[in-house]
């Protein structure tokens, strides 16, 4: 609605600009609220990101779980510092009471498969009977 219109429905024209400033002064200030409240939600969703992204390089098992436990106090949410969430997962991750929420490091555990030069060699030698055959399944070695 602009001032044309609202002298067309009869209000005089002072007093329909000073109604039109105060409808636009109250339009610009909701819309000033609501874009503030948006980058408000923006910059927190930003910053659980990062978390995330820094529980999931640590292997969280349950990043939710992982994520109650930081604290967002520290944190600003305008400049989101990486070095300091990977402080606070490490201590999760070194604290008896919450390594529980991580995965261990696999890659100790897991040895291969090494076979037996000895047993290949006589393999490759001559044709095995079946009888040698049985005696070398029952060992494993094949």
């Amino acid at each position: 609605m602009d001032i044309k219109q609202l002298v067309d429905l009869g209000i005089d024209e002072p007093k329909a600009k000073e109604i039109y400033n105060k409808i636009e002064k109250h339009i610009n200030n909701q819309v000033k609220l609501k874009t503030s409240q948006l980058e408000d939600h923006i910059l927190d969703l930003e910053l659980k990101i990062a978390i995330e992204r820094q529980l999931f390089i640590a292997k969280a098992k349950n990043t939710k779980a992982a994520m109650a436990l930081i604290d967002f106090n520290k944190l600003d949410k305008r400049n989101i510092d990486e070095t300091l969430i990977k402080s606070m997962i490490e201590q999760l991750k070194n604290n008896d009471e919450t390594r529980f929420l991580f995965e261990e490091n696999q890659n100790d555990k897991i040895t291969g498969f090494k076979p037996l030069e000895i047993n290949r060699n006589i393999a490759n030698k001559r044709q095995l009977s079946y009888e040698e055959l049985c005696k070398y399944y029952e060992k494993g070695i094949f």
